[in-house]
């Protein structure tokens, strides 16, 4: 299942080739350029001047991600033309909503992981690093590590189940209170299935850890290696709002064929 989506991620990336090469080339460069450090002033104005690069990086990353989500929810088959006021606005928008939902995640798991004395981690990046993670299974108490593990995998379900539909309803109606309405966001996953729903949101994540899998791949070359990165990273990006537009096209399709039938 998670090799079908990769597919369907490919297709939808290289319907214009040019196009994708142009995305590809502007990520690299907005990420090229959050990286890079200032050395003509120093204090606060270089402190400043960076979070700033990084903050627009964030957000256009977010706003065409967003964007992208959109575009799959109304059965588009090909990367969006970048509209620079429409990416800002749900960029923006997306960081909020993010914040909220992810904020939350973060600070339930670090009370957890207190209790039990466990370093506290994300799921999906424990999942994506996990040859280098995997010796924090092996030396922690075993107890512990499995209860840990347990939870942190259920608030992390709980948690993108309502932010990444929060995340779609944003796109589909850039309303903020909409991605925020937890009764709305609940309704909209029964409507799918809870099971439909977590099994969709797994097939994004598998394919995600192997996309990330083949990117941390070391070539012989540094450059080679920028690049490659890159190429993955990017698909990874493109799987995560691509996925979440795709469920939640499937949520919108059958509220139709509901609304049809009344």
């Amino acid at each position: 299942m998670p090799i079908k989506r990769l597919k369907k991620v490919w297709n939808y990336c290289t319907y214009s080739i040019p196009f994708f090469i142009f995305v590809l080339i502007l990520i690299f460069l907005l990420n090229s350029l959050s990286d890079f450090s200032f050395t003509i002033k120093g204090g606060w104005f270089k402190y400043i001047e960076s979070w700033m690069i990084q903050a627009i990086v964030t957000v256009f990353a977010t706003g065409y991600g967003l964007s992208i989500t959109r575009d799959r929810i109304n059965h588009g088959y090909r990367l969006p033309k970048i509209i620079p006021k429409e990416i800002l606005i749900l960029g923006i928008k997306g960081c909020i909503v993010y914040g909220v939902y992810f904020t939350f995640q973060f600070y339930i798991l670090n009370y957890i992981a207190s209790i039990y004395e466990f370093p506290l981690f994300n799921l999906e990046e424990f999942l994506l690093d996990f040859a280098d993670n995997f010796h924090i299974l092996v030396y922690a108490d075993h107890k512990n590590a499995l209860t840990f593990f347990s939870l942190s995998g259920i608030i992390f379900y709980i948690t993108t189940f309502f932010g990444e539909t929060g995340l779609a309803k944003l796109a589909d109606t850039k309303s903020l209170s909409l991605a925020f309405n937890v009764n709305s966001v609940y309704k909209s996953i029964s409507l799918l299935g809870w099971k439909n729903y977590a099994m969709d949101i797994t097939s994004i994540t598998l394919a995600i850890v192997i996309l990330g899998y083949l990117g941390s791949l070391e070539l012989f070359n540094s450059w080679l290696n920028t690049i490659w990165g890159t190429f993955f990273g990017f698909l990874m990006y493109v799987t995560q709002y691509l996925g979440i537009g795709a469920i939640y096209s499937k949520i919108k399709d059958k509220s139709l064929i509901l609304e049809q039938t009344d």
